[in-house]
């Protein structure tokens, strides 16, 4: 007999009438069997009662897909002489079979991420459902190491199977610089009339570092190398970083203690920021320009292969090389020294200084004067950086022997000299008329 989705068989015997028919068949059973494409479950199905005549018992056994419907006769039952029909009314449902899908996903080359870790893939997936119906059969995060993030999408994609029956969604996360760092796939099958096994999904990854510097101050540029102008001038400081950085920059000149710079900031977009710095003339002392930056510095300040956080800069007041003639003569007296001013380190190729002298006695050059009259002292090699470096090119001597008693002779020299580099310490150059004259 068919019912909703199952059928159960009839089952007949004979039997003579008058006769106790439950000696010989105690019970029977029926066979309830599923339709194709549905299951049955004995605990689903009972008898309803009251219990049809002649019927003591009724129990559904489970025999593999099928049921046995054991019906156990009421004793005695005599057989009457018609025949007797016993029509046992149940309850009961057959389900349908859910349609099984079994895959893998699997590796198509994972680069410098953190999930799937190594050895999670192969997995294998697998799910069920009835026909025509979708369910979730995978989801799978992908997920970048730290420090790394997908120029690339990661692919989810399928290899083998009937790409109709998947749907593949997913969902993006980003990190507050908008870089993507992870993807979480999910994917949905929609079942089909039969089941499916093999089904491979490959996954695909390839995740890039990225540069995520500290905030902090990187270096800076400042010239410190060449001394300030005697009259003062104008230079940049420039702080590098990264945006967001902090900084405080100082700078102190001694002798005094006077604070030319007091100022702060912090990095922006740029990457800089540029203070401008006026060292004021000097006059009559030298000075040292003492900057102190601090802040989010960098580990590598203060370190062999990093920059000072204290650099300093030298300004040098004029200085004063001066000519003047020296004699153990009593009768000669050596004028003023001739004193000519100059920016330290400055280079003065050719410079005319006049040196004089007045004597009592006439004044008579020696025919072969020491060193051709050149002989001044402190010429040759200085001591840098603070040493004038010079040299005498020419001299001419000019005398004026007066013929007038009591008005003294004189003695002129006019003095070609090249100043290769002037220096930081006042100088003196003498020359001694005791070599030139007779």
């Amino acid at each position: 007999m068919a019912f909703d989705n199952f059928t159960v068989n009839v089952v007949s015997f004979s039997e003579t009438a008058g006769d106790d028919w439950t000696i010989a068949n105690p019970s029977v059973s029926l066979t309830i069997t599923p339709n194709t494409g549905y299951s049955i479950d004995a605990t689903n199905f009972s008898a309803i009662t009251p219990l049809p005549s002649y019927v003591n018992t009724v129990v559904f056994n489970q025999n593999g897909n099928n049921i046995d419907c054991v019906i156990t006769y009421t004793t005695p039952s005599v057989m009457p002489s018609a025949d007797v029909l016993v029509s046992l009314c149940i309850q009961g449902y057959a389900s349908e079979i859910p349609i099984v899908v079994v895959g893998t996903a699997v590796s198509g080359g994972l680069t410098n991420v953190s999930t799937p870790a190594p050895g999670d893939l192969p997995l294998s997936f697998s799910s069920n459902g009835e026909w025509d119906t979708s369910s979730t059969v995978f989801t799978q995060a992908v997920i970048a190491s730290p420090g790394y993030y997908f120029v690339t999408k990661p692919n989810l994609s399928i290899n083998q199977g009937n790409r109709k029956d998947y749907t593949i969604t997913s969902v993006e996360s980003t990190d507050s610089e908008g870089r993507l760092v992870q993807v979480t796939f999910s994917v949905s099958y929609k079942f089909p009339v039969d089941n499916v096994s093999g089904d491979e999904i490959v996954l695909t990854a390839n995740a890039i570092q990225y540069y995520d510097p500290p905030v902090e101050i990187t270096s800076y540029q400042f010239n410190s190398n060449n001394v300030i102008n005697t009259g003062g001038e104008t230079r940049t400081f420039t702080i590098y970083g990264i945006e967001g950085a902090n900084w405080d920059l100082q700078c102190v000149y001694t002798p005094g203690n006077i604070n030319i710079v007091n100022t702060s900031g912090t990095i922006d977009a740029t990457g800089k920021a540029v203070v401008s710095v006026v060292f004021p003339a000097t006059v009559s002392v030298n000075r040292t320009f003492t900057f102190t930056l601090t802040g989010d510095l960098a580990s590598s300040f203060d370190t062999a292969n990093g920059q000072t956080s204290t650099p300093f800069v030298s300004q040098y007041k004029l200085s004063v090389l001066g000519l003047v003639f020296s004699t153990t003569d009593a009768a000669v007296t050596v004028g003023p020294i001739s004193n000519i001013n100059y920016f330290p380190f400055v280079n003065v190729p050719r410079i005319i200084y006049t040196v004089t002298a007045t004597s009592t006695s006439p004044f008579i050059l020696n025919p072969t004067p020491v060193a051709k009259g050149l002989n001044w002292s402190n010429q040759g090699t200085p001591v840098p950086p603070q040493d004038f470096e010079f040299s005498m090119v020419s001299q001419e001597f000019t005398i004026n022997n007066s013929l007038t008693i009591g008005v003294p002779s004189t003695l002129t020299a006019t003095v070609v000299v090249s100043v290769a580099v002037a220096g930081i310490v006042d100088a003196t150059s003498t020359l001694d008329l005791d070599d030139i004259l007779a």
